[in-house]
């Protein structure tokens, strides 16, 4: 199922028997490729990995399983049945954990082994066995599984991560059978929360405190040359995939759950912890420098509220695009 990085045949992990190259494992995660976990300068394509940032990425809730997650992952395990799950940039295993919960077989790969380190964590917190998940350190860019053996798979929150998604696409394209499925999951717009009107006011407040926050870490920044690293967030995925595969269904998940999102739990452990993509080029003595004269600021202006204020809203449903091969 697998290529091997050596000579680029088919292969059985970890020994290939055409060329004798060996795939090392390291904490249970098979390196399958030495590229650099980020590129961000040079003429070729470009791509940020979470290895020095992943840390950060979930806040203080980075073992939890979201009820959100665990609904898409149902619904994933249920489509590809007995057959292979490629969860690709599967991070912190947000989706592999829960789909290894319901017993699906699963290849998970991530440039980080950061990240996929952060998923075992979350897989044994949780009780959840990873038998049978072969985990992979894996570049999204070139997918080393071979032609038509995948049943299903998901590039979770990371083409805008890339500076080519096209040739990430055309990857997932590549591995997946005949009538194979690529799962896509979109936030829509649930029902109209009242906790939304009940607590209107934190809420503006909530959401002026973390714009003030990235508005003056940004502007400190500028002034020393110093830019938020963006790529193709405005990327058509669904153009791309039409033009790819044969047909698209789609399914809504209705949610309407309310949340409380703390900010000293969600958005200022994961800016302070530098655990945005767009913070992957700034040095950390010079981010930490700046998130302290940031955090001054703050603390002067809104005291003790920072510790106390959050976000209340309703999940936003669950929208999911199965492009079929």
């Amino acid at each position: 199922m697998f290529i091997c990085p050596g000579c680029r045949k088919k292969f059985m992990i970890p020994i290939c028997e055409n060329c004798g190259n060996t795939v090392e494992n390291q904490n249970g995660i098979w390196q399958l490729t030495d590229a650099p976990d980020i590129v961000t300068t040079g003429e070729g394509d470009k791509y940020i990995g979470y290895e020095h940032i992943g840390g950060a990425f979930s806040g203080n809730r980075k073992y939890l399983i979201d009820e959100g997650d665990t609904l898409f992952a149902e619904y994933i395990s249920k489509i590809t049945g007995d057959g292979v799950f490629l969860d690709l940039a599967c991070g912190d295993g947000c989706l592999t954990v829960p789909c290894a919960k319901n017993g699906t077989k699963i290849i998970a790969g991530d440039i980080s082994n950061t990240m996929m380190t952060i998923l075992q964590k979350r897989a044994g917190k949780n009780g959840i066995s990873l038998q049978n998940v072969t985990l992979c350190r894996m570049n999204a860019l070139d997918v080393l599984i071979e032609d038509n053996s995948i049943d299903s798979a998901v590039a979770n929150s990371v083409l805008h991560l890339i500076s080519n998604p096209e040739k990430v696409i055309g990857e997932i394209y590549r591995v997946l059978k005949p009538g194979g499925h690529f799962i896509c999951k979109d936030d829509a717009p649930g029902k109209t929360a009242k906790t939304g009107e009940e607590f209107a006011d934190e809420n503006t407040a909530f959401i002026q405190i973390t714009n003030e926050i990235y508005a003056s870490y940004w502007t400190k920044l500028n002034s020393v040359g110093i830019t938020a690293k963006k790529y193709s967030w405005k990327f058509d995925r669904d153009t791309a995939c039409r033009s790819l595969f044969s047909t698209v269904e789609t399914k809504r998940i209705e949610r309407n759950k309310p949340f409380f999102n703390k900010l000293t739990d969600t958005f200022l452990p994961r800016f302070s912890g530098k655990g945005f993509s767009d913070q992957v080029d700034v040095p950390d003595d010079l981010h930490k420098t700046v998130m302290e004269e940031v955090m001054i600021e703050m603390r002067g202006k809104y005291g003790e509220l920072i510790d106390t204020i959050g976000y209340h809203g309703v999940e936003n449903d669950i929208l999911i695009f199965d492009y079929v091969k």
